[in-house]
Formats: structure tokens, C-alpha cells, sequence
């Protein structure tokens, strides 16, 4: 949950409407293709699970 929560206090703007993968805290990929992202991922760090989300391009309000 760690990952969650770090997403949650973070200004991802510059990454909205892509995907991202992040692991240990820190963004280890971006894109537009959920698929090659988890690819990548698994590449770059085969034994972690990476927290992996899309993220809004536009700001919402609960």
C-alpha cells in the first residue's frame, strides 16, 4: 500500500491520461499502452509488483 499511498500525495498532472508504473515509491515508466507498460515493468523489476494506475487529465472534485 505503500506505493498507493505515495501516489496519493503526488502532482501527477503531467502525466494525465497515461498510465504509470511506480515501485519503491518513484515512477518507473510511463505511457499511453497499458501493456507495454507492465512488459517494461516486469522488465526492469522482475520481483516487485509495481503499483500500476491511470491517471485523470482533468482535475476531479468528490
Amino acid at each position: 500500500m505503500k506505493n498507493y499511498d505515495w501516489f496519493l500525495q503526488q502532482d501527477l498532472s503531467s502525466y494525465g491520461g497515461q498510465w504509470v508504473a511506480i515501485i519503491d515509491n518513484r515512477i518507473i515508466g510511463n505511457g499511453k499502452d497499458v501493456d507495454t507498460l507492465i512488459k517494461q515493468a516486469k522488465k526492469l523489476y522482475p520481483n516487485k509488483i509495481p503499483f500500476i494506475t491511470k491517471v485523470n487529465n482533468q482535475l476531479s472534485v468528490f
